[in-house]
């Protein structure tokens, strides 16, 4: 027999939600170094280029090419988070990412780079998948669109900090020593999940407990994800606001720094805010997906996602005071309005045995863009010799078409409610 939030008592209550706060609170140092480690090499493009002379399209390449093995790394852990717990996700995950980037303050040349992001961003997905499993044993349905927001905001705070802190440590110091600090931090992250996460309440003694999406069956088919168009909306959501994080995130600075001839050094000014911008408005769009129609929002996200684009297309071809500069860096974070919406429809969608696998496989979808955006865009920028208006309609016209995709997919059934996988069905 099972029990649910209504019928525990209160003390059991004041305990489930200590350790919320807790897991959360974990959660989200997780998902900070998880971005950091991804984006570290973005904030940092322009130094680490001159050390190991790299040119705009190897660049991009390099800060692409994570995305590669993050989207493996989705279609392995997917399955295995069927059966293997969100601790044991979030250990190995954590353990493998630091030892890669303690490895990466190493490198000397352009393949030992390429080849250390690679085996990062493998680690990295399953830090991912592992959070959401973790949210997902912890928290109800009628929250986790604003807890998923706020562990996503975590994902672009990390960003802010990698421009924010990144780039005045690498002036100081090299990028050699950021990158060793980002290594012992999730090595310390990986230590402290090992000592202290708890999978869900039944593991604090509150035995049989459910959030009421759970599923007595252990070996769900994975075909049953793909029988729902949802995993569709889902993939093509993430690929919106995961194309607008990778361009803005490693283009907009060198564009200002070549176009508004901005100093090198105010680009710690523009990746903060642009970070910054990202915190408050995914959390202020997760409460918004705990109250608004989940599908609505991602189609909403989508078009913020192009309209940010054209609003960096406008700052790459006008001359601009850096005030301007300052407010589209501001702007920004409208394109990952929805971002809690899309995980928390994926979990709504399916049920808890399918969930994490789900936003796996939607993450293959999306995070394909997070490679193709800076490589694609480096590439134009160096064929046409460090001109940036070329990079900045591709990324118009890409969103533009997610735009049209999410029109279409993602619109909701006559059918409400219905859970693939759920005990009822």
């Amino acid at each position: 027999m099972t029990i649910n939030w209504t019928t525990i008592s209160e003390s059991d209550r004041r305990r489930i939600a200590a350790w919320q706060k807790g897991m959360l609170a974990l959660a989200i140092f997780c998902e900070i170094f998880l971005a950091a480690d991804w984006y570290a090499f973005a904030a940092v493009l322009p130094f680490v280029s001159e050390s190991l002379k790299l040119n705009p399209a190897e660049a991009g390449l390099a800060q692409g090419i994570f995305a590669l093995t993050y989207g493996i790394g989705m279609v392995v852990w997917s399955p295995v988070s069927r059966s293997m717990t969100a601790r044991n996700m979030l250990l190995i995950g954590l353990a493998g990412t630091g030892l890669g980037m303690v490895l990466q303050v190493f490198v000397q040349t352009y393949t030992q780079l390429v080849l250390l992001r690679l085996v990062i961003g493998f680690f990295d997905a399953g830090i991912f998948i592992g959070n959401m499993k973790l949210i997902f044993g912890w928290f109800p349905q009628s929250r986790r669109g604003s807890v998923v927001g706020i562990i996503l905001a975590a994902y672009s705070l990390a960003i802010t900090l990698d421009f924010a802190l990144g780039i005045p440590l690498t002036i100081a110091t090299g990028w050699r020593t950021f990158f060793a600090v980002l290594a012992v931090g999730t090595l310390i992250v990986a230590a402290i999940d090992a000592l202290v996460v708890r999978n869900s309440p039944r593991e604090i003694g509150i035995a049989d407990f459910t959030w009421g999406n759970e599923t007595p069956q252990k070996h769900l088919p994975l075909g049953e994800i793909f029988r729902s168009k949802w995993i569709a909306v889902g993939g093509f959501g993430i690929v919106a606001c995961t194309f607008a994080i990778a361009g803005t995130a490693t283009w907009v600075v060198p564009a200002f720094i070549t176009v508004q001839h901005m100093p090198p050094e105010a680009g710690a000014v523009i990746g903060t805010v642009m970070g910054l911008s990202q915190v408050l408005f995914l959390v202020i769009g997760g409460y918004m997906s705990d109250r608004l129609g989940k599908p609505f929002m991602i189609k909403l996200t989508a078009g913020l996602a192009f309209l940010t684009a054209l609003m960096f297309l406008w700052s790459v071809v006008t001359p601009m005071p850096f005030g301007m500069l300052v407010l589209f860096a501001a702007l920004s974070g409208v394109a990952l309005l929805g971002g809690g919406a899309i995980f928390a429809l994926l979990s709504e969608k399916y049920s808890d045995a399918l969930a994490p696998a789900a936003i796996g496989y939607a993450e293959v979808f999306g995070i394909f863009s997070a490679f193709v955006a800076p490589w694609m865009m480096g590439v134009i920028i160096n064929a046409s010799s460090g001109a940036f208006t070329g990079a900045f309609v591709a990324f118009a016209v890409v969103e533009l078409i997610i735009v049209g995709l999410l029109l279409i997919l993602a619109r909701e059934d006559v059918r409400q409610g219905a859970v693939v996988g759920s005990p009822a069905e």
